[in-house]
């Protein structure tokens, strides 16, 4: 059997450093592959066509590429005839998946007001959105809680769900 000297220790200790340092590296490319924010230049085309025709007339202020049901996504903000509107958009095929579009609250289905009234203790000074992603129908409420803006998703039925 042979014996480690004591040169063949900080190569060990080196290769040891190598080999995390490349682990680590892996990892943080992994997240940067799931959320990245992007302009519409970077987009594929078929995403930026459809990106570009959604947001006609209006400024895209924030794209977003995630990972979402283990596809790539844009996540796409923007003000559109003077409302923030929300798109999901696949990577190659330029489908669109979702949409978000503001609404005043009191356009809320009455359980979802409510629920909104409850969860904020108020409905003064709440915004609101109703989405349709992948099929489903959900509101997003915002306003001040605790403190500080947040924001709180509701389904039709108004069960609290993020």
């Amino acid at each position: 059997m042979k014996r480690l000297t004591h040169c063949s220790t900080p190569f060990l200790l080196l290769a040891f450093s190598f080999t995390i340092a490349v682990f680590m590296v892996g990892c943080a490319s992994n997240s940067a592959e799931k959320e990245a924010s992007v302009t519409v230049q970077e987009l594929p085309p078929r995403a930026r066509a459809t990106v570009e025709k959604l947001t006609a007339g209006g400024t895209v202020d924030r794209i977003d590429r995630e990972v979402e049901r283990g596809k790539v996504v844009y996540d796409v903000e923007a003000t559109v005839g003077g409302r923030h509107v929300e798109y999901l958009v696949a990577d190659s095929s330029g489908d669109v998946l979702g949409t978000e579009n503001q609404i005043e609250f009191d356009q809320l289905p009455a359980p979802v007001r409510a629920a909104a009234e409850k969860y904020f203790g108020t409905s003064t000074g709440l915004k609101a959105m109703k989405g349709l992603e992948y099929g489903e129908i959900f509101y997003e409420v915002a306003g001040p809680k605790g403190g500080k803006t947040v924001e709180a998703t509701f389904d039709p039925d108004g069960k609290h769900t993020k």
